[in-house]
């Protein structure tokens, strides 16, 4: 048996993201025409009003810092018994979005304002899974012929009680970020991120709400937006100024996480000398647990629910949808292999 303890960090620079381009460069308060000004270089608007803003533009401007504690327990072949376990617990911080995975966290909210930029969206990543288990193995059963249990046991007894094995892989991880945006804009031409409201636990947790549908957060009141730039504070807004009225930086919650477990079981009978056969059951996602995707998250045919990541509509929290495609239910194989 063998036990490894590693800390591990890594650094990356020059990340591709979607920045967009023609963005405004200054705060603005909310309604503030951008475009079409007698001066479009001056106030803050964007610098070429005559073409669109925020198109799909690239730039390899993104970082990320990645500090993982790494374990492994490894028990190598012994008294039919095999294992390993490898648990992680490790936070990943980036200004850049997930190209190929897609993800849960907005987009940068003032990537042209000097002074804030893609930097002012550090953060969690999409991609940042806080703790992260696997299992997996394989045992023999101690029964039969020349076995601890019914070690002498005729050829017809050892047929049927001898030569059991079985495998088993388990996962178990958290679940990713999850960017909440504001449910009215408080500049103009700048994003906003949801902030959390002190003494307000979000009560994370799969559930049936009113509707009786499945629902991720228990509590909307966790969750608050600043007030507009430069108007009168009102009830239902949190009043800020400067950057502070753009909200969060970076997520501001979880989605649900990763469960499943997959299990085989294994008979073997030895015919002869040089005949042996196998029968093997594979059980994936043996407990027939479905993995759910984030509120809103589409995919898999499935359309995004309107209104699940604003906590000030009534679908706000609902899941619509799993992570595997299409549910993943539980599936049962047999196989028969004759081995000479």
């Amino acid at each position: 048996m063998s036990l490894q303890v590693a800390y591990v960090f890594t650094q990356g620079k020059n990340i591709q993201s979607g920045l967009g381009q023609n963005h405004v460069t200054a705060i603005l308060p909310q309604g503030t025409s951008t475009t079409n000004l007698t001066n479009p270089g001056a106030g803050g608007t964007i610098p070429f009003p005559d073409f669109s803003a925020n198109s799909s533009y690239q730039a390899t401007i993104g970082q990320s810092d990645y500090n993982g504690l790494q374990t492994k327990l490894e028990q190598q072949y012994a008294n039919g018994l095999t294992f390993l376990v490898a648990y992680t617990y490790s936070k990943t911080l980036s200004d850049a979005g997930d190209l190929l995975n897609g993800g849960s966290v907005g987009g940068y909210r003032a990537p042209s304002v000097p002074g804030l930029g893609p930097m002012f969206d550090w953060g969690l990543a999409d991609f940042d899974i806080r703790q992260v288990l696997h299992i997996s193995g394989g045992y023999e059963l101690p029964i039969g012929k020349n076995k601890l249990f019914l070690g002498n046991s005729s050829k017809l007894v050892d047929s049927i009680v001898g030569g059991w094995s079985t495998n088993f892989i388990a996962t178990l991880q958290g679940g990713q970020p999850l960017s909440i945006g504001c449910p009215t804009a408080t500049t103009a031409g700048t994003g906003c991120n949801a902030v959390s409201v002190p003494g307000q636990s979000q009560k994370l947790g799969l559930h049936t709400d009113a509707q009786g549908k499945l629902n991720w957060f228990g509590n909307a009141k966790a969750f608050q937006q600043p007030c507009p730039l430069g108007a009168a504070p009102t009830a239902g807004c949190i009043p800020e100024s400067g950057p502070a009225v753009l909200g969060f930086a970076g997520p501001i919650t979880r989605g649900p996480g990763f469960h499943r477990l997959d299990l085989s079981l294994f008979k073997a009978v030895q015919l002869n000398e040089r005949i042996s056969m196998q029968f093997r059951t594979e059980m994936f996602n043996i407990l027939n647990h479905p993995n759910f995707n984030a509120p809103g998250f589409g995919g898999n045919g499935v359309v995004a629910i309107s209104g699940a990541t604003n906590f000030t509509n009534n679908n706000f929290g609902e899941i619509g949808s799993t992570r595997d495609a299409p549910y993943d239910p539980r599936q049962i194989q047999f196989a028969l292999k004759l081995y000479y």
